[in-house]
């Protein structure tokens, strides 16, 4: 005759499967998570290459959709929910929604596109891929302002890097000069800058622009053709130039607004030190 499971049986065995559940759970959970972020970053990836194709076919950078207010002076990106629209047909054959169901965003001053991740009250869990990584100082233009064909006092140095900016303070002390790939001294040759004058109403919330204008100064001694710039291998210099990241929270159709990392001694991400970059005629 056979005989059925006693009540303490099933009840050793229901303990055994809760068990088995409450410590495989913690393990599915992260797998779901971690798959879930993976395709995130496979789609993320769709999207920033067909940013960069954009950007080196069009010969200007992709900012999304722009707000078409006569009244502004230049349009502005409006940041909101169809940011790749503009890329559709031509650089992308369809825009994709994140793993948790939202649409993916782009931010063109940090010049990264992103996903808020499964909260999008916070920033810790975004996942986020740069299309344009590193902050860096990539062409220096000298303006003849007082016509005189000499880089002397009162004419303007335009330092242009690679994506927008806030700059703290820019000083000639934050630069080494160069001749024939050698770093030549103050006899030899020395940058001067005249005093920085920040621009009105121009601030880290402010900053959308990837050029900095400063005067040269009094006892300039570099030449055009003849010297190369660099940042100084020094990191308090280098955090003067900040990377700058659009704030949506704040941001309207008609203003961007930016923001850096609150403790601004320790900025989010700031600029590079590359090679020597020759000056040019603007």
């Amino acid at each position: 005759m056979k005989r059925g499971f006693s009540l303490i049986e099933l009840l050793v065995v229901v303990a055994i499967i809760a068990i088995l559940v409450g410590v495989a759970t913690p393990y599915y959970s992260d797998y779901v998570r971690e798959s879930k972020k993976a395709k995130a970053l496979q789609d993320l990836d769709v999207l920033k290459q067909a940013v960069v194709l954009f950007n080196s076919q069009e010969d200007l950078p992709y900012q999304g959709l722009l707000a078409s207010d006569p009244t502004l002076l230049e349009p502005v990106p409006v940041l909101g929910e169809n940011d790749f629209n503009g890329l559709q047909g031509r650089y992308l054959t369809y825009i994709p929604v994140d793993p948790w169901g939202k649409n993916y965003k782009l931010d063109p001053y940090a010049c990264y596109v992103y996903s808020e991740g499964p909260d999008s009250r916070t920033d810790t869990d975004n996942v986020k891929d740069y299309y344009v990584k590193d902050l860096a100082l990539v062409r220096i233009e000298w303006e003849d302002f007082n016509n005189d064909r000499e880089m002397t006092a009162g004419d303007n140095l335009y330092f242009q890097f690679n994506k927008p900016l806030y700059c703290a303070n820019i000083s000639d002390s934050h630069f080494e000069v160069y001749e024939n790939n050698q770093v030549v001294g103050a006899a030899t040759a020395s940058l001067k800058l005249a005093a920085w004058v920040k621009p009105a109403g121009y601030d880290f919330d402010t900053a959308t622009s990837s050029v900095i204008i400063a005067q040269v100064g009094a006892g300039n001694t570099v030449k055009l053709g003849v010297h190369s710039i660099a940042f100084q291998d020094d990191l308090a210099d280098l955090k003067n130039y900040m990377e700058v990241r659009a704030d949506r929270t704040r941001s309207t159709p008609t203003k961007i607004y930016t923001k850096v990392d609150p403790n601004v001694t320790s900025p989010y991400r700031y600029a590079v030190r590359t090679n020597p970059i020759k000056i040019v005629t603007k």
